[in-house]
């Protein structure tokens, strides 16, 4: 298949994907409905993920690193980037629904697993490398737990917009950046 060609196939599957666990979930997926969804033949879809595991998985490393904000310098602008960009892809449907496909996936497939594993370091790694520039410069007390001010961090919104499933608004994104950095401080 020619790279063009793939990226066609792979860009409507991907589609699919989405739209089927935002209004299936996860007990939704499965080839026949991807290739009636995306119109990519069932061999298609088999040859290139060979299981729907490896393929959910693959959406998910997607969406978590498109349209990254870049954090600049400033620890306080950062952090304040930081909670705002996770805000963004939390009210995005398809992140969230593709998330909690991910979690429910986690505890019983080991390609989930993985993903799990490897998307909450990387979320870890961001935050924790926000909080230790601000330590560093004097903006977050030097002694507070990096990992502790991470889950302060995710918690308020992960809460607010998988269990409430209310959205995050701006002032909500305020709100948080003020509060941390007062309580760390």
């Amino acid at each position: 298949m020619s790279d063009a060609r793939y990226e066609r196939s792979r860009a409507a599957v991907f589609e699919a994907v989405c739209a089927v666990l935002v209004a299936e979930g996860l007990s939704g997926l499965s080839v026949d409905r991807l290739a009636a969804e995306s119109g990519i033949s069932r061999s298609t879809i088999y040859r290139n993920w060979p299981d729907m595991g490896s393929l959910a998985c693959e959406v998910f490393d997607e969406l978590m690193h498109r349209d990254a904000i870049p954090m600049g310098s400033d620890p306080s602008a950062a952090l304040h980037g930081y909670l705002a960009d996770y805000a963004r892809r939390l009210n995005d449907p398809t992140y969230a629904a593709v998330l909690v496909a991910l979690i429910e996936g986690a505890s019983r497939d080991m390609a989930f697993a993985e993903v799990h594993g490897r998307a909450f370091s990387q979320t870890r790694s961001r935050a924790g490398e926000i909080v230790r520039h601000a330590q560093k410069q004097g903006l977050i007390d030097p002694m507070r737990d990096v990992q502790q001010c991470v889950e302060d961090l995710v918690a308020p919104f992960l809460y607010r917009r998988l269990v409430t499933q209310v959205r995050i608004t701006r002032g909500q994104v305020d709100d948080l950046h003020t509060e941390l950095l007062e309580r760390w401080s």
